[in-house]
């Protein structure tokens, strides 16, 4: 049932509905930024190369997500991978030469998991952002 206003209380109750709805999504958008980021660790843990003789799974284990927080209340994430493997993954991802003069293959573990999880991401807060 909808409650009568005069038209002097339009803006604050124009204001109220827009923060209600704010709050919403920004809780919303929050959730699905979490579960997007925690599944790009899980594919790219999970795809990335290693190399059992030389390094074992420790570039693996290296790969990490960090929470980000605004002042606006919303949270952002950030991958990446800690010290001192973090240079090895520009050297995965292009590839690089060798000893021996020769180069080596790129692999786009790291662009084939952001393609599958931001499509997913864009379709998922676009939902959000219609449904309220």
């Amino acid at each position: 049932m909808s409650e009568k206003i005069s038209p002097d209380q339009l803006g604050n109750a124009i204001s109220g509905q827009l923060t209600m709805y704010h709050e919403s999504v920004i809780k919303e958008l929050d959730k699905a930024t979490k579960k997007s980021a925690n599944e790009l660790l899980r594919i790219t843990k999970d795809t990335a190369p290693f190399d059992a003789k030389h390094h074992g799974r420790h570039y693996v284990d290296c790969i990490a997500v960090q929470k980000n927080s605004s002042r606006t209340g919303a949270c952002s994430y950030t991958w990446y991978v800690k010290p001192p493997c973090y240079r090895l993954t520009h050297l995965l991802v292009n590839g690089h030469l060798t000893l021996k003069g020769g180069h080596t293959k790129k692999d786009p573990f790291l662009k084939d998991a952001c393609d599958k999880v931001f499509s997913e991401y864009e379709t998922e807060v676009e939902n959000i952002l219609q449904n309220g």
